[in-house]
This record gives C-alpha cells, structure tokens and sequence, in this order.
C-alpha cells in the first residue's frame, strides 16, 4: 500500500513520538535499576533527555528546520500544554468516575493529533 505523500510528514512524527517513548521508557528503567530514585526524579530526568531528543529528531526529520534556542522554546512550551491537556482530560475522566481506559484513549487520539498540529502551524513554522 502507497501512503500519499501528504501523510508522509505526520508518520514521520509519528515514528519520532515512538522512538522519544522508547527513550524516555528506557532512562526510567535504567536509573530506577541502577540507582533507585523516587520514580518522579527518574521520569523527570527522563523527560528532559527524550524532550531533547524528541525537538532534535521533530526538526531535522520531521519539520525539515534547523534547530534552534527559539524553536526549542517553542517546542517546549507545546509539549508542556500537552501535557497539562493529558493530565485535564484524565482528572475530567476521573471526576466522572469513567474507567481510566477512556481517558487513555481519549489522550492516545486526540493528544498527538493537536500536538502535531500544532507543532507544524507555530513551533516548527518559519521565524520572520
């Protein structure tokens, strides 16, 4: 199957937000094994090295842009607001006393999709 070209750009996002969880999943593991801190100090760490990773991979790969100190900011800023929309949609979920499943679910479709979106039209768009 030929996937149009008009995809190509959100797969290779796609393929990035993969990769940087693989990432982030893989520092957890190390540091909680080898040096057992509180698990929110190792996904902070982790969080830090795969959003690093995550911006280099995104410009360079996906968006085609140089990197930059201002596209990083950018860059950060919107994986802050997706994650505060993560964390919104689970406590909604929550408060309505809904299986977490629906809240993941609601977070695994509709968070990368504003992310990528969003990504593309301001972090990723040309400074003038």
């Amino acid at each position: 199957m030929i996937i149009p070209a008009k995809y190509h750009e959100f797969i290779r996002f796609g393929l990035v937000g993969v990769a940087n969880t693989m990432v982030h999943a893989g520092i957890v593991i190390a540091l909680m094994e080898a040096l057992a801190p509180p698990a929110f100090l190792a996904n902070g760490v982790a969080f830090v090295f795969a959003n690093l990773m995550s911006y280099s991979l995104n410009s360079r790969f996906t968006f085609k842009t140089p990197v930059s100190f201002l596209g990083y900011r950018r860059f950060l800023l919107v994986s802050l607001v997706s994650l505060t929309l993560t964390l919104l949609i689970t406590l909604v979920v929550e408060y309505l006393g809904w299986h977490y499943g629906v809240g993941l679910i609601m977070v695994i479709l509709v968070v990368p999709v504003l992310n990528y979106m969003v990504m593309k039209v301001w972090a990723f768009a040309p400074v003038h």
